[in-house]
């Protein structure tokens, strides 16, 4: 999950909510690379049920000398805690895309300079 930066920037109380959805009974997650609208419609409206657990969580204030970045990032944090889910800097819509050519030359090329030194 990552959120915009400008919702933290205002100074206000921010109202985290982690809501996380169980799977069991029918599966809120719409995988557009996968499904259409309306194979995702019809897999909603045929399950048995959509089942989550929210959690209103207390209210959070940007510290002070805290950044709205740092403050994004805590909260998110928070929000990640709570839902059982892994706090990552990036969201899910990075497996939608293609590595670039040169990021994976750049990998290759650090990882042969660690094989080289030991």
């Amino acid at each position: 999950m990552q959120f915009k930066k400008g919702s933290f920037e205002v100074g206000s109380v921010i109202y985290p909510v982690a809501i996380k959805y169980d799977p069991r009974f029918g599966d809120a997650f719409w995988n557009s690379s996968k499904y259409s609208m309306l194979q995702y419609l019809y897999m909603m409206m045929t399950s048995w049920a959509i089942v989550c657990d929210v959690w209103y969580l207390p209210p959070m204030t940007q510290r002070e000398n805290e950044s709205a970045i740092d403050f994004a990032n805590r909260v998110k944090s928070v929000i990640a805690k709570q839902g059982g889910l892994v706090d990552l800097m990036w969201d899910g819509q990075l497996k939608r895309i293609k590595a670039k050519k040169e990021w994976k030359e750049r990998q290759q090329e650090e990882f042969s300079k660690r094989l080289k030194s030991e």
